[in-house]
């Protein structure tokens, strides 16, 4: 459990993952605030195994992914999707191995829904 494991010494029933999908299996039944000792506050909601954000331009959405900061700009099409283009530092950084891949793809992901709904 990710609240587990920010808050260790909170009591937070948790049970197993579930062996038919591999997915946690609900356990909360009201929602809890949880004050974070680094600052910060976590809400558990019952029922809720995914998180949209509402309306996200492009540009904010790369701004949110503070490891692509260094990046931004430097591609060789000032319009790059970062998806096909020659020359695209986001993909290049994802190859030298300065962005984790699976930060990339959860961004991809992101980028597809933003343009997808528009």
């Amino acid at each position: 459990s990710l609240i587990k494991s920010l808050l260790p010494d909170q009591d937070i029933r948790i049970r197993a993952l579930s062996e038919a999908t591999g997915l946690g299996t609900h356990t909360t039944t009201t929602s809890m605030l949880y004050h974070l000792p680094n600052g910060g506050d976590l809400i558990d909601s019952p029922g809720v195994r995914s998180f949209e954000p509402g309306e996200v331009s492009l540009q904010d959405l790369e701004h949110g992914f503070i490891e692509f900061q260094a990046y931004l700009g430097h591609c060789k099409f000032s319009n790059c999707s970062h998806t096909v283009e020659p020359a695209c530092a986001l993909r290049e950084a994802v190859a030298q191995g300065a962005i984790d891949p699976r930060r990339f793809a959860s961004f991809q992901q992101l980028r597809n829904r933003i343009t997808t709904s528009n």
